[in-house]
Parts: C-alpha cells; structure tokens; sequence
C-alpha cells in the first residue's frame, strides 16, 4: 500500500503540488491531467529524485523520510526519457542495471535478466545493440530495467508518447502483467491508456488531485451531459460557436456531420443522449476543477 499524506512541493514561490492525500494498493493506477499538471513532479518525488516541500509518504511499513535508501531498493522507475546506452547490447544494458540495483550474486542476476526478457517479450533482441531496437522495443527495455529488482512500487510516466497503435497495445498488455503483486503508477494525459490499462485513476490539474476507485465513478460525471447528433453545415456552425456546448468528436457521412457533444441541455431538439465515455468524464472534471 502506498500512502500519501499532506503533500506539497515548490520550486521557490511557486507551488507545484497542492496538498495530495491518497492512498494505492496493488493493481495499475492511472495519473491523468494535462501537461504541467504536475504529474512529473510527483513521480520524481515517489523516485526520490525530489525531496517533497512537506507532507509524510510511506510504502508499506518504509517511509520516504527515514529510509530512503530501501524506498529505492523498492521502488522502479521508468521516465518519460529514459536513459538508454545505444552502442551496447540489451543484455550488457541489463547486466550494468542489475550490478548498480544491487543484484550482486551473478548466477542470480544472469537468471534474472533472463526471466525479465522473457517477461518483456525482447529474448530475440538480446544480443541486439539499443540503437537498432524501435520505439517500442525500447519501451519494453525501458520496464525491463524497471522491474528487473523486483520492486513493489512501479512508477511509469508517458509511456505510450510516440508509439504505434500495435506497439501501444503490447504496452499496455505488458503494465497488466506486471500489476498482480505490485503498485503500479502510470502517468498519461491520453484517457485511451488508462480505459485499456488501469484500475482507478487519480485526476490531477494544477497540482491538485483527485482520487476516483473506479473508472466508473469519472465517466458518470458526463451522465446527462453528452448529446449525439447528425448536423448540416450551418447547424454544425452554429453548434461549435455556442458557448453552452462542447463538441467532443465528428465524423462525415452523405454530405451530413454526426457529431457529439458535451452540453448541460439538450442542444437541438433532434439531439438524442449518449453514454458517456472516459474522457468525456474526465472532460467534465477539468471544466470543473
């Protein structure tokens, strides 16, 4: 368990993190908002990159205050940029992580890597320099060296940033694997990743957050609220410019534009209700908060 109590971070005058109160068990949590929310921030202070302004975290029975050194023994991290060696190998990458994560019996740490590579589907790629991997590869390796001391805090930010649709389904097939005996953090602003990947998200936005156990909880906010609806081209217009609405996708068919949008009222008398979405939800919050 993860438990987070009166954060707060500044960089001088200027507050980053408000007062963040939470508490995370096992499973793949998401932390949702948009940039400069303050979602790297807080990922840098639970990887003890950053020491907070105030406030008490505690893993377990281990704390970010009195013992530092075993919350990194505990704690994987993969950045939005992770620093990757490109002219070695994957396996000598992996051999330099697991020498500087303390995996210090070497039939035990070759057993690991082994395990790991297996686990992140890049056994072929071994052998293989970095800088011949794709983006995606790179991801995986990106975990790999994350989870390759077994740690019980995985903390993972932006990850699907640049990737294609087959690798980013690979992803986040890998982060549900990983989630059975650890907690896991993944950082986003896509609402796709966390409907796909993630148990109960915390939403954050001006280094404010909010916790939510269920994804459900968020997409009921847009109850009522989202509307469907095929449009002319004078209609569309004037649906776009109204202030009382919010049109969140459109498609064409037949010279007609169907269109849905967020709107409190019912926006024109042939708008009939839609059920809500993730991101229409999450959409509501950040109108609101």
């Amino acid at each position: 368990m993860l438990q987070i109590k009166g954060l707060k971070k500044s960089f001088g005058k200027r507050e980053v993190l408000q007062e963040i109160n939470v508490a995370i068990g096992t499973g793949v949590t998401g932390v949702l908002g948009p940039n400069g929310a303050g979602k790297t921030t807080l990922f840098r202070i639970l990887a003890t990159i950053y020491e907070p302004t105030q406030g008490e975290i505690k893993l377990d029975e281990w704390t970010w205050k009195h013992d530092l050194e075993k919350i990194r023994e505990l704690c994987g991290y993969l950045p939005q940029h992770v620093g990757l060696f490109p002219s070695i190998t994957v396996y000598e990458y992996l051999e330099y992580v697991g020498q500087l994560r303390k995996l210090t019996d070497s039939k035990k740490r070759r057993q690991r890597i082994n395990q790991v590579l297996q686990e992140v589907n890049l056994e072929s790629k071994r052998d293989d320099k970095i800088k011949k991997l794709s983006g995606g590869m790179k991801q995986r390796l990106g975990i790999a060296q994350a989870i390759l001391h077994e740690p019980k805090l995985l903390l993972i930010d932006e990850p699907t940033a640049g990737l294609d649709p087959e690798e980013r389904l690979r992803f986040r097939s890998l982060l549900r694997q990983q989630a059975q005996h650890r907690v896991i953090l993944l950082s986003t602003h896509i609402t796709e990743d966390v409907a796909m990947t993630c148990d109960r998200v915390c939403m954050m936005k001006n280094g404010h957050l909010d916790f939510y156990n269920a994804l459900a909880n968020v997409t009921q906010m847009a109850e009522n609220k989202v509307w469907s609806m095929e449009l002319s081209q004078d209609e569309f217009t004037k649906i776009r410019d109204s202030d009382e609405c919010r049109i969140v996708a459109t498609s064409e068919t037949g010279g007609r534009l169907s269109v849905r949008v967020l709107a409190n009222q019912r926006p024109i008398e042939h708008a009939t209700p839609a059920d809500p979405s993730l991101e229409e939800g999450y959409m509501i919050w950040l109108s609101e908060n």
